[in-house]
């Protein structure tokens, strides 16, 4: 890893308390998954994020330049608004329950029609840039000067050319936080949501450390 990722880590840390990731994993092909050579790598987010979408690119880009590619990973950051805005909470894969369950088929669910409902775009990308899958990051964020806290949720699903699901979890994490800067607190936050990613990469041998 080159040094400023290094750098933006230990300020991140100053900056967010207790930095780490709760992750529940619902699926794991481990045999299919070492397969995968060229994986599109797409953000999803909430109509309304308070961080855009342009940034969420940004920050993954340059944490994920110093490292050896396995897999290929093309970032791609020119969609249409059906692939990298979800459109409400109904519309979202991360489902939970009343009681804060997380709803594995209904997730699934939707997974499924974002799938069937964007088939051509998603094609033309496979087609464009030779890819034989994609990771979809999809991403929700939270910030408040005022009351000294941040969050983030997420889900990161894998799916092969056939759109069948190869890996998913999801995440939850809640930060103190201990600047008021409100552009300060966000490129904290991306840089946090940036490492959530780079982790799960190196996890499934994806990416390695030059």
């Amino acid at each position: 890893m080159t040094k400023k990722p290094v750098i933006i880590f230990i300020v991140t840390s100053l900056v967010l308390s207790c930095a780490q990731f709760h992750v529940t994993r619902e699926i794991r092909e481990r045999d299919d998954l070492s397969k995968l050579k060229h994986s599109g790598v797409l953000f999803r987010i909430p109509h309304n994020s308070q961080i855009s979408l342009k940034r969420f690119y940004g920050s993954l880009s340059h944490w994920i330049e110093p490292y050896k590619k396995i897999n290929k990973l093309t970032i791609i950051d020119t969609v249409s608004k059906n692939l990298s805005m979800s459109k409400g909470e109904y519309d979202r894969f991360l489902q939970f329950s009343a009681d804060n369950d997380f709803q594995y088929y209904q997730a699934l669910g939707i997974i499924a029609n974002y799938l069937d409902k964007n088939k051509e775009e998603l094609e033309k990308l496979r087609e464009k840039y030779g890819l034989d899958s994609f990771i979809i990051y999809e991403v929700d964020t939270f910030l408040s000067p005022e009351m000294l806290l941040a969050h983030f949720r997420s889900m990161i699903v894998i799916v092969n050319t056939k759109n069948q699901v190869l890996y998913m979890d999801h995440q939850f994490d809640t930060y103190d936080i201990y600047e008021i800067d409100p552009q300060v607190l966000k490129e904290n936050l991306l840089d946090q949501i940036s490492n959530r990613f780079i982790n799960l990469m190196l996890k499934l041998d994806y990416i390695e450390e030059t």
